[in-house]
């Protein structure tokens, strides 16, 4: 391959290399963290800008728009549905940044995200969803970016379960004696018998 066609390949195609990660598991709470691992195997030599683990949050809502066509003399207004995206909140993990990669470089790497506890969690309706992914970027000097497909995970609401009460349940015990004269039973603290009504000798 001559020098020119290796630069035009070098510039419209990324790097030949992998990183795929992987995470602990796939559903979370508000505030918890996501931990995993990214893979690094090359191929050829190049230099990379950075490689990164992201979590991003990103809203869609389905909105309405009016469109205004022109036909002749006529003016026809039509409604049109869209879907309008916004990104709520993002965190990065580094893992190392500008490097000279050599070919057959490989490498695992750790990684933690931290959920924001005050985040929105997953929601799915028909005009309006929330939507969390992970994915890993490599960033390339003067060639296009290595990006897997990004990973969806699944982000709930902390379960705030309450404390059981606990009852105390207070037995008192009661002595029961003898009468000195009718031998009926009576409580020891009685001063007088409920039987005969006889007073409690001592």
């Amino acid at each position: 391959m001559s020098g020119f066609l290796k630069w035009l390949s070098d510039k419209t195609n990324p790097p030949k290399c992998r990183i795929p990660f992987t995470v602990n598991k796939g559903e979370y709470c508000l505030g918890e963290e996501i931990k995993g691992e990214v893979e690094f195997t090359s191929e050829e030599e190049f230099q990379a800008i950075q490689l990164y683990v992201s979590l991003e949050c990103w809203e869609n809502v389905k909105k309405t728009k009016t469109v205004t066509s022109q036909y002749g003399d006529r003016v026809i207004h039509n409604q049109e549905q869209y879907w309008d995206n916004a990104k709520l909140c993002s965190n990065v993990h580094k893992i190392f940044g500008a490097c000279r990669v050599p070919q057959g470089f490989k490498a695992k790497y750790s990684f933690t995200l931290k959920i924001p506890s005050m985040a929105r969690e997953t929601y799915y309706s028909v005009d309006n969803y929330v939507k969390w992914y992970v994915s890993s970027v490599l960033e390339v000097n003067g060639r296009p970016n290595v990006q897997p497909e990004k990973f969806e995970v699944l982000v709930a609401k902390q379960q705030v379960t309450s404390s059981p009460q606990i009852s105390k349940e207070v037995i008192k015990e009661i002595v029961l004696i003898p009468c000195s004269y009718c031998s009926g039973l009576m409580p020891q603290t009685s001063l007088f018998c409920p039987n005969c009504g006889a007073k409690r000798k001592g």
